[in-house]
C-alpha cells in the first residue's frame, strides 16, 4: 500500500474519530465496524457486491443504506460510504487497525481481546473491564473468545499491551526455566 493510500486511511480514521468523540458514539462506531469487517470477512459476496464497478456507485451506496441505516451509526454508514467512494474497501482491515489507533490516542478507548478456557461469568467480566479501564485508562471494550489451548487463566490484549496469566504460559516458562 501507498504513502498516500495509508494517509488517507489515518486521516479518514482520525476524523471519524474525532466526530464520534464529539457525538459520544467512539464505541459504537467502533463495535459498528469491527461488525462490518467481520460481515466483510465472513461473506465475500457483500464486500464483492460493494465494489462491483459494474454497478453504478450510486446503486451501491443506496444498497449499503437500505441495508444498514437505523441498524448502525450513522458515522459508521458515512465512513463506509466514504471508504467505497475512493474505492477503498479492500483495505479495511488496514483502516480498522488505523481507526483503533486514533481511538487510542484521541479518545482513551481500548479494544481489548480476552481467552479463556471456559465461559467467564457475567460478574467476573465486569470486574475484568473495570480492572482494564483503571489499568489502561480511558473506556474498555472486551471481546471473548474461549480458547481450550489456553487450559486455565486468562490471556488479555489490548493493542501492543498484554498480560499472559493462562496456565499454558505457566506450563511454558517452567519448561524453559526447566530446560536451562
Amino acid at each position: 500500500m501507498s504513502k498516500q493510500q495509508n494517509q488517507f486511511l489515518d486521516d479518514l480514521a482520525k476524523g471519524a474519530i474525532m466526530a464520534a468523540k464529539k457525538e459520544n458514539c467512539v464505541s459504537a462506531l467502533m463495535n459498528d465496524l469491527v461488525l462490518i469487517a467481520k460481515i466483510f470477512e465472513e461473506s465475500s459476496e457483500v464486500k464483492q457486491s460493494l465494489q462491483n464497478a459494474s454497478v453504478s456507485l450510486e446503486h451501491r451506496i443506496d444498497s449499503l443504506k437500505k441495508v444498514l441505516e437505523g441498524k448502525m451509526e450513522p458515522l459508521a454508514i458515512n465512513v463506509m460510504i466514504v471508504l467505497m467512494e475512493k474505492d477503498a474497501l479492500n483495505r479495511l482491515e488496514n483502516f480498522l487497525q488505523s481507526v483503533e489507533k486514533q481511538a487510542q490516542e484521541l479518545a482513551d478507548y481500548h479494544a481489548c481481546k480476552v481467552a479463556t478456557a471456559v465461559e467467564i461469568p457475567e460478574k467476573s467480566k465486569q470486574h475484568l473491564v473495570k480492572a482494564l479501564e483503571k489499568r489502561l485508562g480511558g473506556e474498555v471494550s472486551v471481546t471473548y473468545e474461549i480458547n481450550p489451548a489456553v487450559i486455565g487463566g486468562l490471556s488479555v490484549t489490548c493493542g501492543d499491551w498484554r498480560y499472559l496469566g493462562t496456565v499454558q504460559n505457566k506450563l511454558q516458562q517452567l519448561s524453559r526455566h526447566l530446560a536451562n
